[in-house]
Formats: structure tokens, C-alpha cells, sequence
């Protein structure tokens, strides 16, 4: 099928379709188009032929793998869209932070369009899912024509701008280890206009808890300011051990202030967002810390 703008769209019914439809030079994978409509409004980038992805019906699931412990694996298909994953029960009760993330993107018209797959793959640095992902230890898997991989979301992103995806490789679904009992997850913002708009800061806290309340797992992340939502596993580290009133919290905050990059934009200049960066990941460690099993 053609539109009016000269680009033709195919619609395969099978990850196996997908896969030779997007191997056809000038091909694009299409599911929410939340991004990808300024590109077809450009006749200078728009694409020739789009594989639309709203048909293969693995990419529109959601999963619990179960495991011998019974905690498992949640799979959300790339084409899954943010308001599914935010009111999806499995997404609530097994990773309620996740669910939180995705009820705050943007406004209800863009969660119903807006999929898994293509915030991630878009690669746009202030959108607030790929920190939390991070933050949770999240997986990207990746179908392609020498067959499956599984990227880490820590490895996920090499350059500003850009993925490990390689050319006729499909994002097809994200893989997040369910959390073990007592774990704290927190995701605190900071927008400088609308409520709608995208963040100028973002910090993801997971936080692990033994029945004494002592924090014996740590992962956070900072997105939204930085090029790639980043994390410093050696700062996090501090935290391990600690219990409520973590006196580690300053310096596990003032060390990421320390390291991290921030970009310069319409949101908010780099040397404001360093400084942010300090208030809220001492913010989201002591959110952590103050909902943790007593």
C-alpha cells in the first residue's frame, strides 16, 4: 500500500515476515510513529518504504517467564504501547516502578500511540523509560538475519544518538528480570516547562532490601540530562549495608554530580542539570530508603 507522500507501507503478519520485508533496501520498521511522523512530514528524511508492526502479534505481547523461584522474567514485545505497559497487571504487581514510568510519558494521546520498541530504539536522550529500563538491569533483544541476540541496556546505546542495533536487525521485545521481594523502585523528574513535555532530568533508584531493612542490591541511573542514561556501579555500591537514614546518600549523590555529562538545551543549561542531578539522587535514595521494609 502507497500514501500520498510517495512512501509504501507493507504489513507482514509474522516475525519471520517482518524480518524479510525490513532486509529490502529502504525499509524502516514502523509500530507507534510517534517519532517517525517528523520524518514523514520531511520529504528531505522521509522513508521509502515502511514495515509496519502492529500485526505481528509476539510484538504486541506481554509475558511472565516463571522461574523455579517463582519470581521469572516480564516480556514486553516491542510494539507494546506505554499505556498498555503502564495498566498491564503483570507490569504493576511484578515491576510497579516500570508501570509508573510509562503512565507519566507525555499525554494519553501519545502512551496510546508511543511502543516499547521505539523508545528505546528511537535513541532520543529525554525520554524517561530507557533510565528506569536501565536502572532495572533491562534487556533489549534483537532478531535479525544471524538469528537472536541479547543486549544489556547498559551496552545498549554506544554514542549519543545511536544503538547497537545493526542493519536489518528488529528491537522485537524487552527483557526485565523480575525484582525479589522487597525491592523499592523510584523514578523522580524535574521538568522546566510543561507537564507534558519531556524531562530535563530524570533519576531511576532500585533499591534491594534484607527483612532488617539493609540495602543489599543498588542499581540507579540518570537520564534525560545525559546523552545516554547512565549508571556508576561503584557509587551505587555505597549503599550496600546501609539502613534507613543511609548516611552514604550524600556522597553516592555528590559522586554522580561529579561524573556525569550533561547536555545543554531549550529545557535546561548542563552546570543546572550537574546540580540537579545531586538534589535528586539523594531525593530518590532516601524515597527508597524511607518505603523499604522496616
Amino acid at each position: 500500500m502507497s500514501t500520498g507522500n510517495g512512501t509504501r507501507w507493507v504489513h507482514p503478519t509474522s516475525l519471520g515476515e517482518a524480518l524479510a520485508e525490513l532486509a529490502v533496501p529502504g525499509s524502516r520498521p514502523a509500530a507507534g510513529c510517534t517519532q517517525l511522523a517528523f520524518a514523514l512530514a520531511d520529504p528531505r528524511r522521509r522513508p521509502d518504504r515502511l514495515v509496519a508492526l502492529g500485526g505481528v502479534p509476539e510484538l504486541s505481547a506481554v509475558q511472565r517467564m516463571s522461574w523455579a523461584d517463582g519470581r521469572g522474567t516480564l516480556v514486553l514485545g516491542s510494539a507494546v504501547t506505554h499505556a498498555r505497559a503502564a495498566a498491564d497487571p503483570q507490569v504493576r504487581e511484578a515491576v510497579p516502578v516500570l508501570a509508573d514510568v510509562f503512565s507519566r510519558v507525555g499525554n494519553v494521546r501519545v502512551r496510546a500511540m508511543a511502543t516499547v520498541g521505539g523508545v528505546l530504539a528511537g535513541a532520543v536522550y529525554a525520554w524517561d523509560p530507557p533510565t528506569v529500563l536501565r536502572a532495572l538491569g533491562a534487556r533489549a533483544r534483537l532478531d535479525g538475519p544471524n538469528g537472536r541476540r541479547t543486549v544489556p541496556l547498559d551496552d545498549f546505546y554506544p554514542d549519543p544518538g545511536r544503538t547497537v542495533i545493526d542493519a536489518g536487525e528488529l528491537l522485537t521485545s524487552v527483557e526485565i528480570d523480575v525484582p525479589p521481594p522487597r525491592t523499592v523502585g523510584r523514578y523522580l523528574t524535574l521538568k522546566t516547562r510543561s507537564a507534558e513535555d519531556s524531562s530535563c532530568l530524570g533519576v531511576a533508584a532500585v533499591l534491594g532490601f534484607d527483612p532488617s531493612g539493609r540495602c543489599v542490591r543498588a542499581r540507579l541511573a540518570v537520564g534525560s540530562a545525559t546523552p545516554a542514561p547512565v549508571g556508576f556501579p561503584e557509587l551505587d555500591a555505597l549503599l550496600l549495608g546501609e539502613g534507613p537514614g543511609s548516611s552514604s546518600a550524600k556522597a553516592v549523590a555528590d559522586g554522580y554530580a561529579e561524573r556525569v555529562t550533561c547536555v545543554d538545551d531549550l529545557r535546561a543549561g548542563a552546570a543546572y542539570r550537574v546540580e540537579m542531578v545531586r538534589v535528586l539522587v539523594r531525593r530518590a535514595i532516601t524515597a527508597a530508603f524511607e518505603d523499604g521494609p522496616a
